[in-house]
């Protein structure tokens, strides 16, 4: 006969409660040793990709955007020096080596001068480096040693008047490039200028690059048509709080564009990493670790906490660049489609929230941007049960990869920035290589071509993480489907998150 006395009852609770303990000790040790025996999904060496951080908000925070001191700063003491403020070179220690260090606007006129008839030098000033006395390879192979895949510049687009051969302006950016080149700078960012929006000087500069500085990029911006015959074409400056849909507007219309041979072709999305990942876009870092009041006191305005925080978020930075270690950027290709749908966010503004003169608290900004996008593969499926949808990115790149991202969205009611979750369902082809997974899912669904092979393990690692997890008996595979719990996507992908920091998750998944 069997029964079971009240005062058995909780010890019959306190066994089952020991058992299943018991179970999910067993399980993640199983997990765990696998994982041990299993080499990380990310490589160690960085990427090649131009990816770079631009010194320009850290020359504006450390100045509380003064105007023409803005430029004044940007020095060696600067870069290097031990002092309240200084030090840019010693940013990003984990992931720094991803990433070229771009000196913005200055590094190349006197010290005094702003925006006057130096600009366009392309000569390293000695009295802003006065270690190097001009020598630029110095300085490159300074920055080389505090741990960055390279140094880059901000390049006036114009010849500065000033100079002695700006009457020829081929001689002129030909002497120029062999001396960079010579150098060993990494990088070209040609920005504002009296030739900013010429399109055939700025090919020009392009072709004498191709011939005197073969191998180092040459970014510009202004006329998209010249992406096509160019390395990098940067989508440029937007506002935090409308930073997602604007960048969206300018890549959508990137895409429609076909590189012509002998270009790279890549998009420089900027301070953007989840479009970049979701797009097969480059990234040019403008936020910085310091995340406290400008020095004057007051917030700052470039980077308002109010929903985004962004200075707060490095971690989605440095895993977008451990992503192109495995998937690296590819040139524009008329390759993109677009949902008919459209989403539009919508923010009012509050006290110090932009830097955009016009801009003012108590204005309402509203700006539109296509649902989804993708490349070199079918558009996702978005189901909501309702409210609102996030962006969602998805590209498949040259080497087989695939990424999938969902981007935040600007809620007016709630006056915040949040990713809605919802299910996902891509379709991927015979796509074997890894998977990147970025951003907030209720569940994702990966349709392949073919059944996954008996027996197959499905690894999944945090990107900035050192070690995969056997996630096999988490996910349910049916067929040619593989489906992943949103839950889990956040747990795994936020497994090596830095205290404190609000980034997105972001995994690689292999199936084996």
């Amino acid at each position: 006969m069997k029964y079971t006395c009240e005062n058995d009852k909780p010890r019959v609770r306190l066994v089952k409660q020991y058992f299943i303990t018991a179970l999910f000790a067993v399980q993640l040790l199983t997990q765990t040793l696998c994982a041990q025996t299993h080499k990380s999904l990310v490589p160690s060496k960085p990427s090649d990709v131009p990816d770079y951080f631009s010194t320009w908000n850290i020359q504006g925070y450390v100045v509380s955007y003064d105007g023409a001191a803005t430029a004044r700063v940007m020095t060696e003491q600067y870069m290097f020096g031990d002092g309240p403020l200084e030090g840019w070179t010693r940013f990003f220690p984990d992931f720094r080596e991803d990433l070229i260090f771009l000196m913005d606007d200055s590094w190349d006129i006197p010290v005094n001068e702003h925006r006057g008839e130096f600009m366009g030098e392309a000569r390293l000033d000695a009295e802003r480096f006065p270690s190097c006395k001009g020598n630029l390879k110095k300085l490159v192979q300074m920055t080389k040693q505090s741990g960055w895949k390279g140094l880059g510049g901000w390049i006036c687009a114009q010849e500065a008047s000033a100079a002695p051969d700006a009457a020829n302006p081929e001689a002129y950016w030909t002497a120029r490039l062999k001396e960079n080149y010579k150098a060993g700078m990494a990088y070209w960012k040609v920005d504002y200028g009296r030739q900013e929006k010429n399109q055939a000087w700025r090919e020009q500069l392009t072709q004498l690059g191709r011939k005197y500085a073969p191998g180092m990029p040459i970014e510009h911006a202004y006329t998209y048509p010249v992406i096509e015959l160019s390395d990098v074409f940067r989508t440029y400056d937007v506002e935090v709080v409308t930073a997602v849909p604007v960048t969206l507007q300018r890549v959508a219309r990137l895409l429609q564009y076909k590189t012509q041979p002998g270009n790279l072709g890549l998009i420089n999305c900027e301070d953007e990493p989840l479009i970049a990942v979701g797009l097969g876009c480059v990234i040019g870092v403008m936020r910085h670790p310091l995340n406290k009041s400008l020095p004057n006191g007051l917030s700052d305005h470039v980077f308002p906490k109010a929903g985004r925080n962004l200075k707060a978020r490095l971690d989605e930075v440095n895993r977008a660049l451990k992503w192109h270690r495995l998937a690296a950027p590819f040139a524009v290709n008329n390759d993109a489609r677009f949902s008919e749908q459209q989403l539009t966010d919508v923010w009012c503004l509050g006290e110090r929230e932009t830097w955009v003169p016009n801009h003012h608290p108590g204005d309402t900004l509203r700006e539109s941007a296509h649902a989804v996008i993708s490349r070199c593969m079918p558009l996702p499926k978005v189901k909501a049960e309702g409210g609102e949808v996030p962006y969602v990115l998805a590209s498949r790149y040259p080497n087989g990869a695939v990424c999938v991202a969902t981007v935040e969205r600007l809620l007016l009611e709630e006056h915040i920035w949040a990713t809605p979750r919802v299910d996902i369902t891509l379709q991927m082809g015979n796509a074997e290589g890894p998977v990147g997974i970025f951003g907030y899912y209720r569940s994702l669904k990966l349709c392949y071509d073919k059944p996954l092979p008996k027996g197959a393990r499905i690894w999944a690692q945090d990107l900035i993480g050192k070690q995969p997890v056997d996630i096999t008996s988490e996910v349910e595979v049916a067929g040619t489907t593989l489906t992943l719990p949103g839950s889990l996507l956040e747990r795994i992908g936020t497994q090596a998150s830095t205290p404190g920091d609000e980034s997105a998750p972001g995994l690689v998944l292999m199936v084996e």
